[in-house]
């Protein structure tokens, strides 16, 4: 696979980091991470533009902040990428900070694994864990507390690890979290990051007209809601019917969630096809 390594495009086993490195040694860095369907980007300007939100937010700047798009169609076009998934990193090298750290750019395809289709079928377990993000709004190479607490889980249908302050609920270690109760659907709206796929989501409830809000979400709410799921890039819309050893609802995907699973299915199919 062909990569993109600051300004240069070379294989993948020709990119390499130096060990000095600023990202290395104090893990500091802005991440990215989109779906290449149908050959395109899906919704690539807006992955673009949070991409430049965070690294904005870390204080960050490459040279090719302005290109991104450009990098993105010519890592699509080099690899004959139809579906796949690309990552982006702006590492800083130097700790040399004159208002902003200049970063270097890097991008390169990868291919990740299909979820199990019981998953989506039957729902998938969280765990819950006290954690507060540092600057959930910018996506950082940071993911060492949802890293660690993963690899304690021995349970397969654990996908991920819900954040929660003691209060409120935030935000899995790599998607967001919306819930049902009583028909109307509520996503935490303070201390998270606004992913992508959970703009889509927004999108599908407002022309389907459900009732939805974003709101701050107790774990009250949360362990009494009528229905929960995920949204991600990798994930797509993902059911959850147990939370630490708490059973949501009967335990079963429930009617809004699939409705908004096949919506969502719908679109990913259809996008790109029609240019």
């Amino acid at each position: 696979m062909i990569g993109f390594d600051n300004g240069s495009y070379r294989n993948l086993s020709e990119i390499s980091i130096p060990i000095t490195s600023l990202s290395i040694n104090r893990g500091y860095g802005a991440f990215e991470f989109l779906e290449v369907i149908n050959g395109k980007p899906f919704y690539g300007d807006r992955h673009v533009s949070r991409f430049l939100k965070s690294m904005r937010l870390l204080k960050v700047k490459t040279n090719f902040d302005d290109r991104l798009g450009e990098v993105i169609a010519e890592l699509i076009e080099r690899n004959e990428l139809w579906n796949g998934f690309i990552k982006l990193f702006a590492l800083p090298h130097e700790a040399v900070f004159q208002a902003h750290y200049e970063a270097s750019l890097y991008a390169f395809p990868t291919q990740m694994p299909d979820y199990p289709a019981s998953f989506y079928a039957d729902g998938v377990r969280l765990v819950l864990q006290a954690f507060d993000r540092f600057l959930p709004k910018a996506k950082s190479t940071n993911y060492l507390a949802g890293q660690y607490w993963m690899n304690e889980q021995s349970d397969p249908r654990v996908t991920d690890v819900l954040f929660h302050n003691g209060k409120t609920v935030q935000e899995t270690s790599r998607g967001n979290l919306f819930v049902v109760k009583a028909g109307k659907v509520i996503t935490p709206s303070e201390n998270v990051l606004e992913g992508v796929t959970r703009g889509l989501v927004l999108e599908i409830l407002k022309a389907k007209q459900l009732p939805f809000a974003e709101a701050e979400l107790s774990l009250e709410e949360l362990l009494t809601a009528d229905e929960v799921f995920l949204s991600s890039t990798t994930k797509h819309i993902m059911p959850v019917t147990t939370l630490d050893d708490h059973q949501v609802a009967d335990g079963k995907p429930g009617p809004i969630t699939r409705e908004v699973m096949e919506a969502f299915k719908q679109h990913k199919q259809a996008y790109g096809l029609s240019s």
